[in-house]
Protein backbone atom coordinates (compact mmCIF):
# COMPACT_ATOMS: atom_id res chain seq x y z
CA UNK A 1 0.00 0.00 0.00
CA UNK A 2 1.17 3.12 -1.08
CA UNK A 3 1.42 6.53 1.54
CA UNK A 4 -0.98 7.99 -0.58
CA UNK A 5 -3.46 5.10 -0.86
CA UNK A 6 -2.81 4.65 3.23
CA UNK A 7 -3.73 8.05 3.69
CA UNK A 8 -6.74 8.25 2.14
CA UNK A 9 -7.80 4.94 3.94
CA UNK A 10 -7.00 6.52 7.44
CA UNK A 11 -9.05 9.67 6.50
CA UNK A 12 -11.77 7.26 5.57
CA UNK A 13 -11.74 5.79 8.58
CA UNK A 14 -11.44 8.69 10.67
CA UNK A 15 -14.39 10.54 8.48
CA UNK A 16 -16.69 7.58 9.82
CA UNK A 17 -15.54 7.69 13.62
CA UNK A 18 -15.86 11.52 13.18
CA UNK A 19 -19.49 10.93 12.03
CA UNK A 20 -20.19 7.70 15.01
CA UNK A 21 -18.80 10.24 18.05
CA UNK A 22 -20.52 13.18 16.41
CA UNK A 23 -23.79 11.66 16.52
CA UNK A 24 -23.29 9.34 20.00
CA UNK A 25 -22.87 13.61 21.61
CA UNK A 26 -25.69 15.07 20.07
CA UNK A 27 -28.01 12.39 21.43
CA UNK A 28 -26.55 12.20 24.92
CA UNK A 29 -28.89 13.05 27.45
CA UNK A 30 -27.80 16.99 28.39
CA UNK A 31 -25.52 17.40 31.67
CA UNK A 32 -27.31 20.36 33.77
CA UNK A 33 -26.30 23.57 32.30
CA UNK A 34 -27.21 22.79 28.66
CA UNK A 35 -30.04 21.91 26.74
CA UNK A 36 -31.03 19.60 23.98
CA UNK A 37 -30.66 22.41 21.37
CA UNK A 38 -26.70 22.80 22.50
CA UNK A 39 -26.11 18.74 22.80
CA UNK A 40 -26.99 18.83 19.08
CA UNK A 41 -24.97 21.75 18.46
CA UNK A 42 -22.22 20.40 20.20
CA UNK A 43 -22.03 16.88 18.06
CA UNK A 44 -21.92 18.72 14.87
CA UNK A 45 -18.82 21.21 16.44
CA UNK A 46 -17.26 18.04 17.13
CA UNK A 47 -17.48 16.36 14.64
CA UNK A 48 -16.32 19.27 12.14
CA UNK A 49 -13.73 19.92 14.72
CA UNK A 50 -12.32 15.96 13.85
CA UNK A 51 -12.89 16.72 9.84
CA UNK A 52 -11.11 20.18 10.26
CA UNK A 53 -8.00 17.66 11.94
CA UNK A 54 -8.15 14.90 9.88
CA UNK A 55 -8.32 16.91 6.95
CA UNK A 56 -11.09 14.63 5.29
CA UNK A 57 -12.59 17.66 3.13
CA UNK A 58 -11.79 20.90 2.46
CA UNK A 59 -12.32 23.26 5.48
CA UNK A 60 -14.75 25.91 3.76
CA UNK A 61 -17.44 22.82 2.65
CA UNK A 62 -17.07 21.04 6.61
CA UNK A 63 -17.89 24.96 7.67
CA UNK A 64 -20.48 25.30 5.52
CA UNK A 65 -21.71 21.86 6.68
CA UNK A 66 -21.68 22.47 10.27
CA UNK A 67 -23.21 26.04 9.88
CA UNK A 68 -26.24 24.36 7.55
CA UNK A 69 -26.71 21.43 10.05
CA UNK A 70 -26.86 23.60 13.00
CA UNK A 71 -30.09 25.04 11.32
CA UNK A 72 -31.39 21.32 10.22
CA UNK A 73 -31.25 19.99 13.70
CA UNK A 74 -32.84 23.05 14.61
CA UNK A 75 -30.08 23.67 17.18
CA UNK A 76 -30.04 27.38 16.44
CA UNK A 77 -32.31 29.40 13.43
CA UNK A 78 -31.20 30.05 10.11
CA UNK A 79 -29.96 33.37 10.98
CA UNK A 80 -27.95 32.87 13.61
CA UNK A 81 -26.57 29.90 12.31
CA UNK A 82 -25.16 31.99 9.43
CA UNK A 83 -25.16 35.37 11.53
CA UNK A 84 -21.65 36.83 11.19
CA UNK A 85 -21.21 36.32 7.46
CA UNK A 86 -22.64 39.94 8.07
CA UNK A 87 -20.32 41.44 10.76
CA UNK A 88 -17.34 43.23 10.75
CA UNK A 89 -14.99 41.18 11.23
CA UNK A 90 -16.11 39.41 8.15
CA UNK A 91 -15.53 42.51 5.64
CA UNK A 92 -12.68 43.64 7.33
CA UNK A 93 -10.62 40.19 6.29
CA UNK A 94 -12.61 40.59 2.41
CA UNK A 95 -11.52 43.92 2.01
CA UNK A 96 -7.68 42.89 3.21
CA UNK A 97 -8.29 40.22 0.90
CA UNK A 98 -8.86 42.48 -1.72
CA UNK A 99 -5.61 44.94 -0.84
CA UNK A 100 -3.60 42.20 -1.26
CA UNK A 101 -4.56 40.66 -4.75
CA UNK A 102 -4.44 44.61 -5.68
CA UNK A 103 -0.66 44.63 -4.39
CA UNK A 104 0.29 41.20 -5.94
CA UNK A 105 -1.26 42.11 -9.02
CA UNK A 106 -0.38 45.54 -10.04
CA UNK A 107 3.66 44.49 -8.79
CA UNK A 108 3.93 47.04 -5.81
CA UNK A 109 4.71 44.00 -3.37
CA UNK A 110 7.53 43.04 -5.22
CA UNK A 111 8.89 47.01 -5.68
CA UNK A 112 8.21 47.23 -1.96
CA UNK A 113 10.72 43.92 -1.34
CA UNK A 114 13.35 45.01 -4.01
CA UNK A 115 13.39 48.86 -3.00
CA UNK A 116 14.21 47.48 1.05
CA UNK A 117 16.61 45.07 -0.13
CA UNK A 118 18.07 47.58 -2.10
CA UNK A 119 18.79 49.59 1.13
CA UNK A 120 20.27 46.97 2.68
CA UNK A 121 24.36 46.18 2.17
CA UNK A 122 24.88 44.03 -0.79
CA UNK A 123 25.97 40.96 2.04
CA UNK A 124 24.90 37.74 3.64
CA UNK A 125 24.13 39.82 6.98
CA UNK A 126 22.62 42.66 4.88
CA UNK A 127 20.22 40.96 2.93
CA UNK A 128 19.03 38.65 5.60
CA UNK A 129 18.39 41.98 7.26
CA UNK A 130 16.63 43.42 4.34
CA UNK A 131 14.58 40.42 3.77
CA UNK A 132 12.86 40.36 7.89
CA UNK A 133 12.28 43.86 7.51
CA UNK A 134 10.49 43.68 4.42
CA UNK A 135 8.97 41.00 5.25
CA UNK A 136 7.38 43.31 8.74
CA UNK A 137 6.62 45.96 6.78
CA UNK A 138 4.75 43.77 4.07
CA UNK A 139 2.94 41.78 6.27
CA UNK A 140 0.22 44.60 7.54
CA UNK A 141 -0.77 44.60 4.04
CA UNK A 142 -1.71 41.85 3.05
CA UNK A 143 -3.53 39.13 5.57
CA UNK A 144 -2.23 36.08 3.17
CA UNK A 145 1.50 34.84 4.67
CA UNK A 146 0.76 32.20 1.44
CA UNK A 147 0.60 35.04 -1.16
CA UNK A 148 3.48 37.41 0.53
CA UNK A 149 5.64 34.09 0.46
CA UNK A 150 4.67 33.27 -2.93
CA UNK A 151 5.99 36.65 -4.48
CA UNK A 152 9.21 36.44 -2.21
CA UNK A 153 10.39 33.46 -2.00
CA UNK A 154 12.02 33.51 -5.80
CA UNK A 155 13.33 37.07 -4.86
CA UNK A 156 15.45 35.24 -2.01
CA UNK A 157 16.45 32.22 -4.47
CA UNK A 158 17.48 35.34 -7.00
CA UNK A 159 19.82 37.09 -4.18
CA UNK A 160 20.96 33.78 -2.57
CA UNK A 161 22.45 32.45 -6.92
CA UNK A 162 23.45 36.26 -7.11
CA UNK A 163 25.40 36.09 -3.78
CA UNK A 164 27.27 32.47 -4.91
CA UNK A 165 25.64 30.23 -2.59
CA UNK A 166 25.11 26.98 -3.51
CA UNK A 167 21.99 25.78 -3.08
CA UNK A 168 20.73 23.95 0.04
CA UNK A 169 24.30 25.42 1.50
CA UNK A 170 24.00 27.12 4.87
CA UNK A 171 24.16 30.74 3.22
CA UNK A 172 21.22 29.64 0.85
CA UNK A 173 19.25 28.30 4.06
CA UNK A 174 19.64 31.73 5.88
CA UNK A 175 18.48 33.59 3.04
CA UNK A 176 15.52 31.38 2.86
CA UNK A 177 15.06 31.36 7.04
CA UNK A 178 15.04 35.50 6.84
CA UNK A 179 12.75 35.14 3.91
CA UNK A 180 10.48 32.25 5.74
CA UNK A 181 10.40 33.76 9.33
CA UNK A 182 10.15 37.81 7.76
CA UNK A 183 7.18 37.64 5.38
CA UNK A 184 5.30 34.41 6.75
CA UNK A 185 5.93 33.79 10.60
CA UNK A 186 6.43 37.11 12.79
CA UNK A 187 4.05 39.25 11.17
CA UNK A 188 1.18 37.10 10.75
CA UNK A 189 0.46 37.14 14.72
CA UNK A 190 1.95 40.45 15.29
CA UNK A 191 -0.63 42.36 13.13
CA UNK A 192 -4.33 41.81 13.12
CA UNK A 193 -4.14 42.01 9.06
CA UNK A 194 -1.21 40.09 9.19
CA UNK A 195 -3.46 36.60 8.81
CA UNK A 196 -6.83 35.74 8.36
CA UNK A 197 -6.66 33.22 11.28
CA UNK A 198 -6.38 36.54 13.68
CA UNK A 199 -9.95 37.41 12.93
CA UNK A 200 -11.58 33.78 13.21
CA UNK A 201 -10.01 33.71 16.97
CA UNK A 202 -10.93 37.28 17.18
CA UNK A 203 -14.91 36.19 15.98
CA UNK A 204 -14.32 33.74 19.31
CA UNK A 205 -14.49 36.41 21.92
CA UNK A 206 -17.84 37.07 23.43
CA UNK A 207 -18.64 40.48 22.59
CA UNK A 208 -17.43 42.34 25.38
CA UNK A 209 -14.18 41.19 24.19
CA UNK A 210 -14.61 42.19 20.62
CA UNK A 211 -13.83 45.56 20.41
CA UNK A 212 -9.77 44.76 19.58
CA UNK A 213 -9.09 47.18 17.02
CA UNK A 214 -5.98 46.80 14.91
CA UNK A 215 -3.81 49.31 16.66
CA UNK A 216 -4.55 47.66 19.81
CA UNK A 217 -3.88 44.24 18.45
CA UNK A 218 -0.16 45.40 17.76
CA UNK A 219 0.44 47.41 20.70
CA UNK A 220 -0.52 43.67 22.37
CA UNK A 221 2.02 41.69 20.57
CA UNK A 222 4.41 44.51 20.74
CA UNK A 223 6.82 42.69 23.38
CA UNK A 224 6.27 39.12 21.60
CA UNK A 225 7.08 40.87 18.04
CA UNK A 226 10.32 42.24 19.16
CA UNK A 227 12.07 39.49 20.81
CA UNK A 228 11.27 37.05 18.08
CA UNK A 229 12.52 39.38 15.33
CA UNK A 230 15.74 40.02 16.96
CA UNK A 231 16.33 36.14 18.36
CA UNK A 232 15.60 34.80 15.08
CA UNK A 233 18.10 37.15 13.65
CA UNK A 234 20.45 35.99 15.40
CA UNK A 235 19.45 32.87 15.08
CA UNK A 236 19.57 32.89 11.03
CA UNK A 237 23.26 34.83 11.75
CA UNK A 238 25.25 32.33 13.95
CA UNK A 239 23.29 29.35 12.53
CA UNK A 240 23.42 29.73 8.66
CA UNK A 241 26.63 32.34 8.19
CA UNK A 242 28.12 30.21 5.08
CA UNK A 243 32.27 30.59 6.04
CA UNK A 244 33.04 32.36 2.72
CA UNK A 245 30.92 34.81 1.51
CA UNK A 246 30.90 36.82 -1.71
CA UNK A 247 29.21 40.36 -1.60
CA UNK A 248 26.85 41.01 -4.73
CA UNK A 249 27.66 44.17 -6.39
CA UNK A 250 26.73 47.94 -5.09
CA UNK A 251 24.20 48.02 -7.78
CA UNK A 252 22.42 44.72 -7.35
CA UNK A 253 19.39 46.27 -5.67
CA UNK A 254 18.88 49.05 -7.98
CA UNK A 255 19.56 46.63 -10.93
CA UNK A 256 16.87 44.38 -10.43
CA UNK A 257 14.48 47.73 -9.63
CA UNK A 258 15.46 48.86 -12.78
CA UNK A 259 13.98 45.92 -14.79
CA UNK A 260 10.74 46.91 -13.68
CA UNK A 261 8.61 49.15 -15.45
CA UNK A 262 7.81 52.86 -13.63
CA UNK A 263 5.32 52.81 -11.36
CA UNK A 264 2.26 52.25 -12.66
CA UNK A 265 -0.99 53.86 -12.11
CA UNK A 266 -2.75 50.73 -10.61
CA UNK A 267 0.46 50.89 -8.42
CA UNK A 268 0.27 54.66 -6.99
CA UNK A 269 -3.44 53.89 -6.60
CA UNK A 270 -3.18 50.67 -4.43
CA UNK A 271 -0.65 52.01 -2.06
CA UNK A 272 -2.84 55.58 -1.68
CA UNK A 273 -5.44 53.30 -0.94
CA UNK A 274 -2.95 50.87 1.64
CA UNK A 275 -1.93 54.00 2.68
CA UNK A 276 -5.38 55.12 3.97
CA UNK A 277 -6.34 52.05 4.99
CA UNK A 278 -3.68 51.31 8.02
CA UNK A 279 -3.90 54.65 8.96
CA UNK A 280 -7.95 54.86 9.30
CA UNK A 281 -7.52 51.41 10.87
CA UNK A 282 -5.15 52.12 13.33
CA UNK A 283 -7.09 55.42 14.37
CA UNK A 284 -10.51 53.61 14.78
CA UNK A 285 -10.81 54.92 18.24
CA UNK A 286 -10.82 58.54 17.28
CA UNK A 287 -12.84 58.59 14.17
CA UNK A 288 -15.21 55.66 15.03
CA UNK A 289 -15.73 54.19 11.98
CA UNK A 290 -15.25 50.68 12.12
CA UNK A 291 -12.59 48.72 10.53
CA UNK A 292 -15.04 46.70 8.59
CA UNK A 293 -16.43 50.21 6.93
CA UNK A 294 -12.86 51.29 6.20
CA UNK A 295 -12.31 47.95 4.37
CA UNK A 296 -15.71 47.69 2.27
CA UNK A 297 -15.24 51.19 0.89
CA UNK A 298 -11.27 50.35 0.35
CA UNK A 299 -12.51 47.21 -1.61
CA UNK A 300 -14.88 49.68 -3.15
CA UNK A 301 -12.53 52.25 -3.89
CA UNK A 302 -9.71 49.46 -5.70
CA UNK A 303 -12.75 48.27 -7.87
CA UNK A 304 -14.25 51.75 -9.07
CA UNK A 305 -10.91 52.84 -9.85
CA UNK A 306 -10.86 49.72 -12.35
CA UNK A 307 -7.56 48.65 -10.27
CA UNK A 308 -9.18 45.33 -9.23
CA UNK A 309 -11.98 43.81 -12.37
CA UNK A 310 -14.62 41.64 -12.24
CA UNK A 311 -12.13 38.70 -12.79
CA UNK A 312 -10.05 39.88 -9.82
CA UNK A 313 -12.75 40.01 -7.31
CA UNK A 314 -14.45 36.56 -8.37
CA UNK A 315 -10.81 34.55 -8.52
CA UNK A 316 -8.48 36.35 -7.06
CA UNK A 317 -9.91 36.50 -3.51
CA UNK A 318 -9.42 33.53 -1.97
CA UNK A 319 -13.44 32.83 -1.09
CA UNK A 320 -12.63 29.65 0.43
CA UNK A 321 -10.99 30.94 2.88
CA UNK A 322 -13.03 34.21 3.62
CA UNK A 323 -16.09 31.56 3.64
CA UNK A 324 -14.36 28.63 6.12
CA UNK A 325 -13.34 32.04 8.71
CA UNK A 326 -17.71 33.18 8.66
CA UNK A 327 -18.19 29.59 9.48
CA UNK A 328 -15.23 30.18 12.80
CA UNK A 329 -17.18 33.36 13.47
CA UNK A 330 -20.67 31.76 13.35
CA UNK A 331 -19.30 28.75 15.62
CA UNK A 332 -18.21 31.32 17.94
CA UNK A 333 -21.92 33.17 18.28
CA UNK A 334 -23.66 29.87 18.51
CA UNK A 335 -21.78 28.20 20.62
CA UNK A 336 -22.17 31.57 22.91
CA UNK A 337 -26.10 31.60 22.25
CA UNK A 338 -26.32 28.32 23.35
CA UNK A 339 -24.20 28.67 26.39
CA UNK A 340 -21.81 25.93 25.56
CA UNK A 341 -19.11 28.31 26.09
CA UNK A 342 -20.00 28.89 29.79
CA UNK A 343 -20.70 25.04 30.69
CA UNK A 344 -17.22 23.98 28.78
CA UNK A 345 -15.67 26.65 31.15
CA UNK A 346 -17.05 25.09 34.19
CA UNK A 347 -16.11 21.60 33.07
CA UNK A 348 -12.23 22.53 32.81
CA UNK A 349 -11.77 25.26 35.12
CA UNK A 350 -10.33 23.04 38.10
CA UNK A 351 -8.23 21.69 35.36
CA UNK A 352 -6.83 24.68 34.22
CA UNK A 353 -7.15 26.89 37.25
CA UNK A 354 -3.89 26.00 38.93
CA UNK A 355 -2.27 27.15 35.74
CA UNK A 356 -4.01 30.37 35.61
CA UNK A 357 -3.31 31.79 39.36
CA UNK A 358 0.51 32.03 37.42
CA UNK A 359 -0.06 33.63 33.88
CA UNK A 360 4.00 32.63 33.29
CA UNK A 361 3.04 29.22 34.11
CA UNK A 362 0.25 29.41 31.83
CA UNK A 363 1.17 30.45 28.30
CA UNK A 364 4.43 27.71 29.12
CA UNK A 365 2.08 25.58 29.32
CA UNK A 366 -0.26 26.24 26.36
CA UNK A 367 2.95 27.15 24.27
CA UNK A 368 3.97 23.21 24.82
CA UNK A 369 0.77 22.01 24.31
CA UNK A 370 0.10 23.41 20.77
CA UNK A 371 3.52 22.51 20.35
CA UNK A 372 3.03 18.48 20.72
CA UNK A 373 -0.46 19.28 19.13
CA UNK A 374 1.10 20.37 16.11
CA UNK A 375 2.84 16.79 15.22
CA UNK A 376 -1.40 15.90 15.09
CA UNK A 377 -3.48 18.67 13.76
CA UNK A 378 -2.41 19.66 10.36
CA UNK A 379 -3.79 23.14 9.89
CA UNK A 380 -2.97 25.81 12.09
CA UNK A 381 -5.75 27.79 11.56
CA UNK A 382 -7.55 24.90 13.28
CA UNK A 383 -5.34 24.56 15.73
CA UNK A 384 -5.44 28.07 17.19
CA UNK A 385 -9.47 27.85 16.76
CA UNK A 386 -9.76 25.01 18.94
CA UNK A 387 -7.54 26.12 21.64
CA UNK A 388 -9.00 29.60 21.64
CA UNK A 389 -12.32 27.92 21.87
CA UNK A 390 -11.90 25.86 24.75
CA UNK A 391 -9.51 28.43 26.76
CA UNK A 392 -11.95 31.74 25.81
CA UNK A 393 -15.01 30.88 28.41
CA UNK A 394 -12.09 29.64 31.35
CA UNK A 395 -10.02 32.88 31.11
CA UNK A 396 -13.25 35.03 30.88
CA UNK A 397 -14.17 34.06 34.17
CA UNK A 398 -10.80 34.34 35.57
CA UNK A 399 -11.05 38.51 34.44
CA UNK A 400 -8.39 37.26 31.67
CA UNK A 401 -8.55 39.04 27.90
CA UNK A 402 -9.13 36.28 25.66
CA UNK A 403 -6.34 37.71 23.26
CA UNK A 404 -3.71 36.18 24.94
CA UNK A 405 -5.24 32.67 24.00
CA UNK A 406 -5.60 33.23 20.68
CA UNK A 407 -2.21 35.21 20.20
CA UNK A 408 -0.40 32.65 21.54
CA UNK A 409 -2.63 29.73 19.95
CA UNK A 410 -1.89 30.87 16.93
CA UNK A 411 1.78 32.12 17.27
CA UNK A 412 2.93 28.87 18.72
CA UNK A 413 0.72 26.97 15.53
CA UNK A 414 3.67 28.47 13.54
CA UNK A 415 6.54 26.20 14.26
CA UNK A 416 7.29 23.43 11.31
CA UNK A 417 9.35 20.56 13.01
CA UNK A 418 7.28 18.71 10.32
CA UNK A 419 7.52 18.95 6.60
CA UNK A 420 3.77 19.14 6.06
CA UNK A 421 2.14 20.73 8.71
CA UNK A 422 2.97 24.67 8.27
CA UNK A 423 1.42 25.40 4.62
CA UNK A 424 3.71 28.63 5.10
CA UNK A 425 6.83 26.55 4.98
CA UNK A 426 5.33 24.33 1.93
CA UNK A 427 4.68 27.38 -0.41
CA UNK A 428 7.82 28.98 0.11
CA UNK A 429 9.73 25.74 -0.35
CA UNK A 430 8.27 25.27 -3.40
CA UNK A 431 7.96 28.94 -4.21
CA UNK A 432 11.72 28.45 -4.95
CA UNK A 433 11.41 25.10 -6.85
CA UNK A 434 12.13 23.18 -3.51
CA UNK A 435 16.15 23.62 -4.95
CA UNK A 436 17.15 26.30 -1.94
CA UNK A 437 16.62 24.76 1.16
CA UNK A 438 16.53 20.95 2.79
CA UNK A 439 14.17 20.68 5.45
CA UNK A 440 16.06 18.95 7.81
CA UNK A 441 18.32 21.77 7.71
CA UNK A 442 15.86 24.45 9.10
CA UNK A 443 14.08 22.05 11.82
CA UNK A 444 16.84 23.74 14.13
CA UNK A 445 15.49 27.00 13.09
CA UNK A 446 11.97 25.87 14.61
CA UNK A 447 13.25 24.96 17.53
CA UNK A 448 14.69 28.22 17.60
CA UNK A 449 11.50 30.14 16.98
CA UNK A 450 9.82 27.82 19.54
CA UNK A 451 11.93 28.99 22.65
CA UNK A 452 11.79 32.18 21.53
CA UNK A 453 8.31 31.92 21.07
CA UNK A 454 7.83 31.30 24.59
CA UNK A 455 10.84 33.79 25.61
CA UNK A 456 8.58 36.46 24.30
CA UNK A 457 5.29 35.18 25.35
CA UNK A 458 7.15 35.36 29.08
CA UNK A 459 8.16 38.87 28.63
CA UNK A 460 4.53 40.05 27.43
CA UNK A 461 3.75 38.61 30.66
CA UNK A 462 3.85 41.84 32.79
CA UNK A 463 3.42 44.11 29.63
CA UNK A 464 -0.47 42.80 29.35
CA UNK A 465 -0.80 43.10 33.08
CA UNK A 466 0.22 46.87 32.90
CA UNK A 467 -2.13 47.30 29.79
CA UNK A 468 -5.27 45.52 31.69
CA UNK A 469 -5.50 42.55 29.61
CA UNK A 470 -5.35 40.66 33.45
CA UNK A 471 -4.79 41.60 36.92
Amino acid sequence: MTNESGMKTYKKIGAILAVIIGVYIAFLPPPQGLTVAAMRAAGIVLWAVLFWILEVIPEYITGLLMCALWAVVKAVPFDKAFANFSSSAWWIMVGAFGLGVAATKSGLLKRIALLILKLCPPTFTGQVVGLLGAGMIVSPLIPSANARGAIIAPIALAISDSLKFERKSNGACGLFGAMFVGFCVVGSPAFLSGSFTNYATLGLFPKAYQDVTWLSWFMYALPWAIVVFIGMGLAIYFMYKPANTVDLPRSYGAEQLAKLEPMSRNEKITLLVMLATLALWMSEMVHKISSGEVAVMSLCALLALNVLNRDDFRKGIDWAAVIYIGCILNLGTVVQVLKIDIWLGKVLEPLVASFLSNMYLFVIMLAITIYLARFVIISMTSTAVIFTMVFTPILVSHGIHPWIVAFVSFASSIVWFLFFTNSYFLLTFYGTGGEMVEHRKMIKLSVAYAILSIVGFLVSVPYWRMLGLFS
